[in-house]
């Protein structure tokens, strides 16, 4: 197996750990993103030193996860997340260990961690560290529990859904006594926070290999997050995993994919267990009260229908229907977008005349100047060339001012 080059910064901890009598070790998926050729996002350090030695060797360090033995070390304006060999004690809620005890032993360490592939640690002077052979399965695209994969998932539920993610995102397979032990304890699912399997999901939905997507449902994991969505999609699972699979990765149009079928007086409903921000939950609720309209292509009906749904929800809807097979999807996005750059007026507030003209006019404030602007609006929406001061002012004398 190639050695690793490590970046500067992550060499120098685990440099400066050794020099100061200590192991250090870079662990989890940097080591297995680096021996798939995939250049890791983060390096995560394990060490054998305590926390509080940690902090004796590094200037610069803050308090992460202290109670856990997690101590972010900064280097060159960059976060090092360094952890103390620890030996997790009893899992009280299927995630978070009741207490954890400190060792100097690294094999110990490896033995908490969740799947072979992760459980593989690496440094230039002792090479890799892998008790498991995760080297192989990774070799072979194989997912395998450290140990017991029963016990693993019991200590920690969210393993079984990052199983999953892990299948769509890598193209693995998972091992037949691990999905076994998946499918023995997906209820278990239901003990994990909203935002945790939010975030499981999103990162899940954004995979290259959608073709693992069925795992999802077939292991029991999606009826015990959300028996709701489980019976919406059944049936269907193809028509949603080959739209899927023809989206852009778009988390808005992703989650209107997934969650299409659902009664719409149920949809907020069932958004709302996911604590997703404001503005994606409105975006995927927008999406899908348009989800059965069909495209349409003159100029009108493309300028209307982002003044109804905003620029952006607009954008989102054709890649919607994009990935659903509408081939007018890809031309009506190239015409929004020259009228965008036009500057075609569609909204209020892009208006040549505003509420203060109407007012100079003899317009009082209330529901008639609304219902007059709103008439302006579709007429310049209608045809933009008729959006100037002096073509507005004419329209509202000539067809508004007797009739107030």
């Amino acid at each position: 197996m190639d050695k690793i080059i490590l970046p500067p910064d992550a060499a120098f901890i685990i440099d400066r750990l050794r020099e100061n009598g200590f192991e250090g070790h870079i662990v989890g998926g940097c080591v297995r993103d680096s021996i798939m050729g995939i250049k890791p996002h983060d390096y995560d350090i394990t060490t054998s030193a305590k926390p509080e030695e940690v902090k004796k060797i590094f200037p610069h360090t803050f308090d992460t996860g202290i109670k856990h033995g997690t101590v972010t070390v900064v280097l060159n304006k960059q976060n090092y997340e360094v952890t103390t060999f620890r030996i997790d004690g009893e899992y009280e809620d299927c995630r978070h260990p009741k207490d954890v005890s400190f060792t100097r032993d690294i094999h110990e360490d490896l033995l908490r961690r969740d799947f072979t592939m992760n459980a593989i640690a690496y440094n230039p002077y002792d090479g890799y560290t892998d008790i498991f052979g995760g080297i192989d399965d990774i070799g072979r695209k194989i997912i395998r529990g450290v140990g017991d994969p029963d016990e693993r998932f019991k200590e920690d539920a969210l393993r079984i859904l990052r199983a999953v993610r892990f299948s769509a995102q890598l193209g693995f397979e998972i091992e037949p006594e691990t999905r076994r032990a998946m499918e023995n304890n997906a209820n278990l699912i239901k003990n994990i926070s909203a935002e945790r399997i939010r975030e499981e999901l999103t990162k899940l939905l954004i995979s290259e290999h959608i073709e693992k997507l069925p795992l999802l449902w077939q292991s029991g994991l999606l009826e015990n997050i959300s028996q709701r969505l489980a019976r919406s999609i059944s049936g269907r699972e193809d028509i949603i995993q080959n739209e899927i699979a023809q989206s852009e990765k778009i988390v808005p149009v992703l989650f209107a994919i997934l969650t299409q079928f659902i009664n719409t007086d149920d949809i907020k409903k069932e958004l709302s267990l996911y604590k997703f921000d404001n503005k994606t939950l409105n975006q995927i609720i927008c999406l899908n009260s348009l989800i059965n309209r069909k495209v349409e292509t003159d100029e009108i009906s493309i300028r209307r229908l982002a003044s109804q749904t905003g620029i952006e929800n607009a954008f989102l809807f054709y890649s919607l229907k994009n990935a659903q097979g509408d081939y007018k999807a890809a031309e009506a996005k190239n015409m929004l977008n020259s009228a965008v750059k036009r500057g075609d007026c569609l909204f209020l507030k892009d208006m040549a005349l505003s509420g203060k003209d109407l007012i100079s006019l003899g317009i009082k404030p209330g529901r008639e100047m609304g219902a007059v602007l709103n008439k302006l609006l579709e007429m310049v929406i209608d045809d933009p060339k008729l959006n100037t001061r002096e073509i507005l002012i004419k329209t509202v004398k000539e067809n508004f001012i007797d009739n107030i």
